[in-house]
């Protein structure tokens, strides 16, 4: 997925109001066409994409760890500031969640090989059924 491939699935999940994308972009600079509601944070929010990624362009492919690596120090600042209001935290967690559905369901890690526990001895019984028992009668 691209940079704008992405901007335009957010876009499209929080709303025009948050993220106002610009159609006819050519470069970060105009990706908004006008501004966003909370937009301190939403430019701060691109241009850390951008960064993290190693972008040059609007067409640079992204990649979710590093675009989750890039998200998490904005949201930690937005999570433990005092003037954070409800309309950016919200904000906030709904940009994760939709980065998250974004990129996809994440792939589950190998299942790592481990020996069977072993919890007592196999005894076999062949030998003992052999033997006859003496009847008193």
């Amino acid at each position: 997925m691209t940079l704008i491939e992405l901007l335009r699935r957010l876009e499209a999940q929080l709303g025009y109001v948050q993220l106002p994308l610009n159609p006819h972009a050519t470069s970060i600079k105009d990706v908004f066409e006008s501004i966003p509601l909370h937009h301190d944070f939403m430019k701060r929010l691109v241009q850390a994409i951008y960064t993290a990624n190693g972008c040059t362009r609007l067409h640079d492919p992204v990649d979710r760890a590093k675009t989750f690596d890039a998200v998490a120090p904005l949201r930690l600042e937005v999570l433990r500031s005092d003037r954070t209001d409800i309309d950016l935290y919200r904000l906030t967690e709904e940009t994760c969640a939709a980065l998250d559905r974004a990129f996809g369901p994440v792939d589950p890690p190998p299942a790592r090989r481990t020996r069977p526990e072993v919890y007592g001895r196999v005894i076999q019984l062949s030998g003992f059924r052999r033997r006859r028992l003496k009847s008193l009668a």
